[in-house]
């Protein structure tokens, strides 16, 4: 299960990056020059989701020990991240965009430690 939470983590980490690159290239993010504070503040949850995500995955793949609690977290902002943004989505009637972020908000709730029973630390 690690190495699939693994691929799963740094393949949304990369996809998330990759998205807003793209948007940001093709001047498609309107918010930069209506509420540049606002959307800074939401890219920088963005890539540090995506950092984290692509940390906490190369990190389990590899065995290492502080991957599976980074995983939790990050997981967490993933998970928020996957509730919160949609809403931009719906407003425009974007559905695809809304299916996409329902999916990878059940994968990630499914698959991911954080929703998972840890067993205690001493």
């Amino acid at each position: 299960m690690k190495t699939i939470v693994a691929v799963y983590s740094v393949t949304v980490g990369v996809v998330m990056l990759a998205l807003w690159g793209w948007f940001w290239a093709t001047g498609a993010i309107p918010e930069m020059t209506t509420k540049p504070w606002e959307i800074a503040m939401h890219l920088t949850a963005e890539f540090t989701t995506a950092g984290l995500l692509i940390a906490s995955g190369i990190g389990l793949w590899f065995g290492a020990r502080w991957a599976t609690q980074l995983n939790v977290f990050a997981s967490g902002m993933l998970v928020y991240s996957l509730i919160q943004s949609p809403g931009y989505y719906l407003q425009k009637n974007a559905m695809l965009f809304v299916a996409v972020f329902a999916a990878a908000f059940f994968v990630t709730v499914v698959i991911s430690p954080a929703f998972k029973p840890q067993q205690p630390t001493s």
